[in-house]
């Protein structure tokens, strides 16, 4: 989720939402035909447009997957009922980042949209934080100190 969030600074330090405006296919492809243009390659991840938008949708994806898997195994697994709350809210706000994020590309990067992306980044860290907080194990408190 870091690495989303890292990417999606690029995505903003670049421009990089002001093209490409479509989704899931840039320019119609699925891997943009100037990816891997600059030299020394590692160049695409932070300065080529479309590697750097093309980069942010696949990690937003991936995140976006791990996250439903999560919760589907959630759903199944016996949690204590703060693990179950923080895991149904994980997964609604990942779901609401990923609409932000489309609408924020499609409408070509109105600036309140892009802060609520933005923010919603922050929002579904804190999200996946708590989650995990939740699941945290106890130590029994036995008087000793």
């Amino acid at each position: 989720m870091a690495l989303t969030i890292l990417a999606g600074g690029f995505v903003a330090g670049t421009r990089a939402g002001l093209t490409y405006n479509s989704f899931p296919l840039m320019d119609g492809r699925l891997v943009p035909a100037g990816y891997a243009q600059l030299r020394p390659f590692v160049l695409n991840w932070f300065e080529n447009i479309a590697a750097v938008q093309f980069d942010h949708r696949l990690l937003a994806v991936a995140t976006a997957v791990v996250i439903m898997l999560v919760w589907a195994a959630g759903r199944r697994a016996v949690l204590p009922r703060p693990a179950r709350v923080a895991v149904h809210g994980l997964v609604a706000i990942a779901l609401l980042q990923v609409a932000l994020g489309v609408t924020t590309l499609v409408f070509v990067v109105p600036l309140p949209l892009a802060a609520t992306h933005q923010a919603g980044a922050v929002l579904l860290l804190t999200a996946a934080i708590v989650f995990r907080h939740t699941l945290r194990r106890v130590a029994p408190m036995d008087g000793k100190a």
